[in-house]
């Protein structure tokens, strides 16, 4: 496996990376200051280092240290961090010859990415325009329905032009970042580098002063814009305004909005729940089903009739991320001589004898509580109850996987 290397003067932080890169089978070693990591890259071979920019007693800060390794190591894969994050030193690190750049405190979900995805471009140095991770656009749905709702909206996406700013609208597990992605692709041709997250990524006035030098066009890129303060939003589209911004701001929600407090939003999809769309879930979970079947095992599969029930009986709360996830997990685990989708297939994911109405009894917090129960148990029974292997299955972060199984009362043993 890969070794890794990490340089921050805060040993706990070098101890707790390190640990969740050897849980995830990389080899891993950790230099508190710039003199122990050039020893330590003279005596032994790395692959990848992980820099912080800010580093107390060290004779070489973060980015004259990337540029000394740059210089000297070419084939090592070099990604900084801070918790200072913005764009200058995400350029700045990348000019000293950074190939990547993430934020301190790290989640592990994007940690663990950005090493696998540097990891395979092992030789290519990003440039400025491209510095950034593209994490918003690995997401696996593709499709979220053929209804004449949902073709209406792909319609009007496709006459969509630059500056519209747009409001998405659905239940979690819709597929309004699958929508977000589609309508920045139609508007940038396609430009995967100029959609900023700002989930992922802090972004000051400045920033967007300095991105809007670099690219024709950007979105901006808002989830769950209902839990924003609606005046720092107004304010930021006033600035694109008022300095004659090329950029559209994007943003999704789960509840209803005040519209008076978020009125630059001309335009808005409404995505409704897949339980009032029941004609549509099985043409989307075979879409899903032959999609991991083709790539898995280079095949395709039929459901029979009472699979075809359960599936249009099933409430399926998690929308179309649910049916995603059990198409995936059905291809994993299915006998590949078979041929036919059966009930015994499902009863892993989803209770074939009466579905999940057993939850319409309880409340909403009960009836969210044991989903995600039951669906956790599915799911770390699947991976044999490893965590860690669950976690970046369901891409959850493994600490948050942790949190979750406390607060539901999951034994692990």
């Amino acid at each position: 496996m890969p070794s890794i290397l990490i340089v921050d003067d805060e040993i706990e932080i070098c101890k707790q990376v390190s640990i969740i890169l050897k849980d995830e089978g990389y080899n891993s070693s950790y230099v508190i200051n710039s003199d122990e990591c050039i020893s330590e890259l003279e005596n032994n071979n790395y692959d990848l280092l992980l820099v912080d920019l800010w580093l107390k007693n060290s004779k070489l800060q973060g980015n004259e240290l990337i540029g000394y390794i740059s210089n000297k190591y070419s084939n090592i894969i070099i990604i900084s961090f801070s918790g200072h994050a913005n764009i200058d030193n995400a350029i700045d690190s990348v000019k000293s010859g950074a190939n990547d750049f993430i934020e301190k405190p790290f989640e592990t979900k994007k940690l663990l990415h950005i090493i696998e995805k540097n990891l395979e471009i092992l030789k290519n140095k990003l440039t400025l325009n491209n510095y950034r991770t593209k994490i918003s656009f690995h997401t696996k749905v593709n499709y979220i329905g053929s209804s004449n709702e949902i073709n209406s909206y792909l319609e009007k996406i496709n006459k969509l032009k630059n500056r519209e700013n747009i409001l998405i609208n659905g239940p979690n597990g819709i597929g309004k970042f699958y929508l977000a992605n589609k309508i920045h692709n139609k508007i940038s041709n396609n430009n995967f580098d100029t959609f900023l997250n700002l989930s992922e990524i802090l972004l000051t006035f400045d920033d967007i002063l300095k991105f809007n030098s670099i690219h024709k066009y950007f979105t901006i890129y808002i989830n769950d814009i209902d839990k924003y303060d609606g005046l720092n939003i107004k304010d930021l589209n006033k600035f694109i305004l008022e300095n004659k911004i090329n950029a559209s701001i994007i943003a999704d929600c789960v509840n209803n909005i005040n519209t008076s407090t978020f009125d630059f939003f001309k335009i808005h999809f409404k995505l409704k729940s897949l339980s009032s769309r029941s004609n549509e879930i099985i043409d989307i979970f075979a879409h899903y089903l032959n999609l991991f079947s083709q790539k898995l095992l280079k095949k395709t599969f039929l459901l029979d009739d009472k699979t075809i029930h359960t599936l249009t009986s099933y409430d399926w709360p998690g929308n179309v991320f649910e049916i995603m996830n059990i198409a995936e997990n059905i291809v994993k685990k299915i006998d590949p001589t078979k041929s036919i989708i059966l009930n015994e297939d499902l009863s892993p994911f989803i209770n074939v004898n009466n579905s999940n109405k057993k939850l319409y009894n309880l409340n909403y917090k009960d009836a969210k509580d044991t989903f995600e129960r039951d669906f956790l148990i599915n799911n770390l029974k699947l991976n044999n109850w490893n965590v860690t292997l669950t976690a970046k299955n369901l891409k959850i972060d493994r600490v948050s996987l942790y949190r979750k199984i406390k607060t539901l009362k999951i034994n692990l043993t």
